[in-house]
């Protein structure tokens, strides 16, 4: 049996296309009030609820005038994930008396999952989306070179956070809203590298290309000013991945050794990276505290955002997070949805060695799905030392690659471009055992 997406009519309508302009242009609306955030700049201090005004708005026209709809396995997983949540609430014998933190997970990843996967119908209007995610972060990268340059560590927006766990005091830039923690800001910067790079490598005019080569440069900054660890490991990893599409397996690996000069240069100058420091040592506890956790509840966790009732500390790792919150239950479907993105994506980027001439607009969506690979790639990286498993972008960043796949699919013949079943019970199965090396990685970081 096939899991192809499928296309859905909208109620009462004719069995056409629709392509709801007003719907996409409210997205873009949405997608700027989620990443910029001007409605929580101190000088604007709207009160209203725009952002959720907005979303409703837009799943409205979703529902009335988009068609075809269009439903993926990803889409089924996370109802499933829903489901997982509230038997985690009744498991933890809360039942349904607080349920603040599931319904954030329906309009907060949910609905903006099916709504990017609707309306992303064209390679046009994903590159739009792209352009205000790279917008957000030079706002953010603005902002944060106002508050390091303070004496007081003010920006127009937000204060920096001041650190000492080092061996000197340190600043650490942030924004506002989803991005208030430099670790979320940091995360969001280094996914958005690989899609400065797409924009970069299709620029004509030697003017953008210079253009994209600044951008590249002020999110580096953004990255360094963040101070976020686990933002430089994902920044490693997309550079990495980079050298990887450039040079291949062997030469990435000797660039790779001969970068560790620098990377240790770079490494100094941030917090201090080793299980002998004291953060370290409690992230490892803490991980550790994630294993037990499975233990007691092993299929359906203590419940989404319940892991600070238990621990101390926060887990300091998505896939953690995931397991100890939601079971061995909600951490499969979890990495089952994350490793779908890749899965659709890397049947994208296969094309051009199965397709001997492929249109410009296959080349292109091509080239987009190579470097939202490495967008996941860094998340992924980023994600084993922060704990942002339901953080709003990763969602968005899966739903355009979902709806990358869907575009190509329509561009080559029926058939080439699909998800099986054996391939998601594959994806399971895959997922499963990457629980049990996660238990067993973090069993032996503690013994080292």
């Amino acid at each position: 049996m096939s899991n192809h997406p499928t296309a859905k009519r909208a109620f009462g309508q004719p069995d056409t296309h629709s392509g709801a302009a007003l719907g996409y242009f409210l997205l873009c609306v949405y997608t700027a009030l989620v990443l910029i955030r001007p409605h929580e700049w101190p000088v604007l201090n709207i009160q209203f609820p725009i952002l959720r005004t907005v979303l409703i708005a837009t799943f409205c026209v979703y529902l009335i005038s988009l068609r075809p709809k269009i439903w993926n396995t990803q889409c089924t997983i996370l109802v499933l994930m829903f489901f997982a949540m509230l038997m985690s609430e009744v498991r933890a014998f809360r039942y349904f008396s607080d349920l603040s933190l599931v319904i954030d997970w329906i309009n907060s990843n949910t609905i903006p999952f099916i709504l990017y996967l609707g309306f992303l119908s064209t390679i046009a209007r994903q590159k739009i989306i792209l352009l205000i995610s790279v917008a957000a972060c030079l706002v953010m990268t603005q902002h944060a070179y106002i508050q390091v340059n303070d004496p007081f560590g003010q920006g127009w927006a937000e204060s920096v956070i001041y650190r000492n766990d080092g061996p000197t005091e340190m600043m650490q830039a942030r924004y506002i809203g989803i991005f208030n923690d430099p670790n979320d800001m940091g995360m969001f910067l280094v996914m958005n590298i690989p899609i400065a790079v797409f924009f970069l490598t299709n620029a004509k005019r030697k003017l953008i290309k210079l253009l994209w080569c600044g951008v590249l440069a002020a999110l580096f900054l953004g990255i360094y000013w963040t101070g976020s660890r686990g933002s430089l490991v994902g920044l490693m990893a997309v550079l990495f991945s980079f050298f990887y599409l450039r040079f291949g397996k062997v030469k990435s690996l000797v660039l790779a050794g001969l970068s560790i000069p620098a990377l240790l240069v770079i490494m100094g100058s941030f917090r201090s990276i080793s299980k002998d420091d004291e953060s370290s040592m409690q992230r490892l506890t803490a991980w550790y505290e994630g294993i037990q956790m499975l233990g007691h509840r092993p299929l359906f966790g203590f419940g989404k955002g319940r892991f600070l009732e238990y621990h101390p500390k926060v887990a300091h790792n998505s896939f953690v997070t995931i397991m100890a919150e939601l079971g061995s239950i909600g951490y499969i479907l979890w990495m089952t949805f994350l490793f779908l993105c890749f899965f659709m994506l890397f049947k994208v980027v296969k094309l051009k060695t199965q397709i001997a001439n492929p249109c410009d607009k296959l080349q292109q969506e091509i080239l987009l799905a190579t470097y939202l690979v490495i967008a996941l790639i860094g998340y992924c990286a980023t994600a084993f030392f922060i704990s942002r498993s339901f953080i709003m972008f990763l969602y968005i960043f899966a739903a355009m690659s979902a709806a990358c796949f869907v575009r190509c699919s329509n561009l080559v013949s029926r058939g080439t471009l699909q998800v099986s079943g054996n391939d998601i019970f594959r994806l399971m199965a895959l997922s499963a055992v990457s629980l049990l090396v996660l238990c067993q990685l973090i069993i032996i970081l503690l013994k080292i």
